[in-house]
């Protein structure tokens, strides 16, 4: 029901979440959401170990296509993201 993926992030990305005083994965999902729609929870939330990221994503029954297009859309998301914090 629940996936758990790592995340890496850079060190900008970093020292840009802690600027906000927020953590770099709760700045991520909130950016997720903003410019996506897809909703998920920072690992931060959950505990996690020093230095290591991640976010939970609920994984419900829904039609294969409706889960390809947000699949698509999470990866998207992910390449331009992380290309603003290289």
């Amino acid at each position: 029901m629940y996936a758990f993926p790592k995340v890496h992030f850079s060190p900008v990305a970093i020292a840009k979440a802690e600027e906000y005083g927020v953590s770099v994965d709760f700045m991520y999902c909130l950016d997720m959401v903003n410019e996506t729609g897809i909703m998920t929870v920072p690992g931060s939330g959950f505990g996690q170990r020093p230095g290591t990221y991640h976010y939970r994503m609920t994984n419900l029954v829904c039609p294969t296509e409706e889960l390809k297009k947000t699949l698509d859309k999470l990866k998207k998301f992910n390449h331009e993201w992380h290309n603003k914090y290289l």
